[in-house]
């Protein structure tokens, strides 16, 4: 199976098929139908197959992963979009957690996705706190 950091895309003669299968399990809602048999989706299953559907019709790469699966620490640095050696940093710090394979260090895919949600989240309040003080000092108008 492709991990996140090798996604999968279908061919073009393959993207009206699935621009076909969007518009049929759109038009059913949440209810996926096989011949005689139907089945209720939960809301979130439902949604999640749609948007690779969608992203697929569109000419999009689209990968699975289990949040379970364990990145080597190169990969974890792609992932995050940082060096290898900076990671390692973050490793070391306590910021992620991590376990070892033997001498490798090993991060789970979902300590990955939280330490990056929060990374965002921190990045997000400190610019809305430079904007507010831009604004308290006179350097912007306020609307």
């Amino acid at each position: 199976m492709p991990s996140v950091l090798n996604p999968v895309a279908i061919s073009n003669a393959q993207e009206a098929e699935v621009a076909e299968l969007l518009r049929c399990v759109g038009d059913h809602g949440a209810t996926a139908r096989n011949g005689l048999h139907q089945i209720a989706l939960p809301d979130r299953l439902y949604r999640i197959l749609i948007k690779i559907l969608d992203d697929l019709a569109d000419g999009k790469a689209v990968s699975l992963t289990s949040a379970a699966q364990e990145m080597t620490t190169q990969e974890a640095a792609s992932f995050l979009g940082v060096s290898r050696q900076f990671l390692v940093r973050l490793l070391d710090q306590g910021k992620i957690p991590f376990h070892r394979a033997g001498t490798h260090r090993r991060v789970y895919f979902q300590d990955l996705i939280s330490f990056r949600k929060e990374r965002d989240r921190r990045r997000h309040e400190a610019i809305e706190q430079m904007a507010q003080d831009a604004v308290k000092d006179g350097v912007y108008d306020e609307f």
